[in-house]
């Protein structure tokens, strides 16, 4: 995927991966961005099952001695170590076969130029392409042109948003 990473990003990317690796979580995101004074960096982690606000507070606890080793931030900034949520970020090229059969978002410049979202059934990496199904239909979106994707929980297929509230009798 073509997705531009802040220089503080590539800076640290490798060493924060290594850390969360050691520990046994998978390195899902890291974003940062702010203002001055009010900088945030961002990790995402995920491991098999699911990570608790405890995990998160330890790999926050561990991360910020290696940030303070590595000092790649100039002046202050707040450390956020969180799972990726039911909206995963989707990052690498093998996250698209790895949670084909999911419903999926993706935004991407289309052949004309235009920035377009496509949400969808995730079918997976064909040839430097994602595909996916949307109403039917199925759509390649070319790797390099995509900007970002993501995970779309459906809450009406899983009870949500109101599914499982009772209904008032009409009588």
């Amino acid at each position: 995927m073509n997705i531009r990473k802040h220089p503080v990003v590539r800076k640290i990317e490798a060493e924060v991966e290594r850390t969360v690796e050691d520990f046994g979580y998978e390195l899902v995101q890291i974003k940062y961005g702010g203002e001055a004074g009010g900088r945030t960096l961002t990790i995402m982690i995920d491991r098999e099952g699911e990570v608790s606000a405890e995990d998160c507070s330890q790999m926050s606890r561990r991360l910020s001695m290696v940030l303070d080793t590595l000092d790649p931030i100039p002046g202050s900034y707040t450390l956020v170590v969180s799972s990726p949520g039911l909206d995963r970020p989707l990052t690498r090229d093998s996250d698209f076969d790895r949670f084909a059969g999911e419903k999926a978002a993706v935004r991407h410049r289309s052949e004309d130029g235009a920035r377009r979202t496509d949400t969808g059934l995730l079918l997976g990496l064909k040839e430097d392409a994602v595909v996916i199904e949307v109403d039917g239909e199925m759509l390649r979106i070319p790797l390099a042109g995509i900007e970002e994707a993501h995970l779309v929980y459906d809450w009406e297929a899983e009870g949500g948003a109101g599914g499982n509230l009772p209904q008032e009798d009409e009588s």
